[in-house]
């Protein structure tokens, strides 16, 4: 009989918060519990904006969630080490991933570790410091770039980079590149269908209100970088609404651009959709006109790609790894991370040629591209990736 093998993940947020890391390890490890392994998530029992508000244990898609109160010094994962096979590190935090690695260099040394430890950074190594309050921004970033790299080169079977970006920065700072392994992200099984069909009468009715409208979706939060596109917004046919789908993961920074909103007198104009998921998300998705993500800083960037498999056109910020998915141009535009007017131009350019031969090639390559690594086959690259490591 084939043993089943046990995957303990750590990260700070699971379900219900639903973001990228959240997407990605849903997608990716629901798979292998259909495939035999079992899969037990150890993360907080936070939001993003709220503390200690989640069940302590949940099962969902047949992923056993152990939650934890988060507190000074995170939280201890309670895992049985000697019947783990695998424990995975999402994301880079500092806490509890410091504690999990040095654990497992002591194992080492005294020949007990019996598991195979990944990390799976999210672009998490070699983030956005401009968003990080100074006085964590200067710790953390001593600390990811000499100790962190030193734990993770000496206590990491593994390492996924989600994007040739992220690779590249991570060996760049000195991460070990034979250790590290590109698999980018995927599509959920629902951008396959027809939308159209499927959605519910709720969210059609929904769209339906918003008339003629372009599309950005990511947590609200200051990455994201959303009053360029409000500035941007001001310059547009009043007729064109903008809507951002996705949770509130700051309080102050959706304060802001709601203040920044009537200030331009945009309040009619501006729709903060929240989280839509399922098939009913690629309905408004492919009901868009077309997509703009001018954020700060993207690992990989998946509302990008799922804005892509529905065929939209795409205005993105010309950094990080939003240059590897839009082509200036070709499939969309890359635009410096900051220019609303050039942003408003290029809107105005794709509205006013929406028909034509070239915006038309655009969303026929964005489809196609779009719809070529669905999150099934990620898993796949996963489990083989894992089974290899754990040989």
């Amino acid at each position: 009989m084939t043993k089943r093998l046990n995957i303990h993940t750590i990260v700070k947020f699971f379900y219900p918060v639903a973001a990228g890391i959240e997407t990605n390890m849903m997608e990716t490890y629901s798979p292998q519990v259909k495939n035999g392994w079992n899969v037990y998530v150890h993360t907080s029992a936070d939001t993003h904006i709220e503390k200690n508000v989640l069940v302590d244990k949940e099962t969902v898609r047949d992923i056993k969630i152990q939650r934890y109160p988060f507190g000074r010094f995170s939280y201890w994962p309670r895992i049985n080490w000697n019947t783990a096979d695998i424990v995975a590190l999402h994301n880079f935090d500092v806490l509890p991933h410091v504690f999990v690695m040095l654990m497992t260099g002591i194992k080492k040394i005294l020949g007990t570790k019996k598991y195979v430890l990944v990390l799976t950074p999210h672009g998490g190594y070699n983030p956005e410091w401009r968003v990080f309050n100074p006085i964590v921004s200067l710790p953390k970033r001593l600390y990811h770039y000499t100790i962190g790299t030193l734990l993770v080169n000496w206590t990491v079977d593994g390492v996924r980079a989600v994007s040739e970006w992220e690779k590249r920065e991570m060996i760049k700072k000195g991460i070990s590149a034979n250790k590290i392994i590109t698999i980018a992200n995927g599509v959920e099984d629902d951008a396959y269908e027809p939308v159209e069909k499927l959605a519910s009468a709720e969210i059609k009715k929904i769209v339906a209100g918003w008339g003629d409208y372009i599309i950005n979706m990511g947590r609200v939060y200051p990455i994201k970088n959303y009053e360029t596109v409000i500035h941007a917004l001001a310059r547009v046919p009043k007729s064109v609404k903008y809507v951002i789908v996705g949770p509130i993961s700051s309080t102050s920074y959706k304060e802001k651009l709601d203040k920044l909103i009537k200030e331009l007198d945009l309040t009619d104009r501006v729709v903060f959709a929240g989280v839509i998921r399922g098939i009913d998300k690629y309905y408004v998705v492919k009901k868009a006109k077309l997509m703009v993500h001018m954020a700060l800083w993207e690992s990989f960037c998946n509302v990008v790609h799922e804005g892509m498999s529905q065929g939209l056109p795409i205005i993105a910020a010309n950094n990080t790894a939003l240059p590897l998915l839009v082509k200036d141009d070709v499939n969309g535009y890359c635009i410096e991370t900051k220019d609303d007017r050039e942003v408003a131009r290029k809107i105005n350019y794709i509205l006013q040629n929406y028909d034509s031969e070239k915006i038309q090639n655009m969303k026929k390559l964005n489809q196609e591209y779009g719809l070529e690594e669905s999150w099934k086959s990620v898993s796949t690259k996963m489990k083989n990736w894992y089974k290899s490591l754990i040989k």
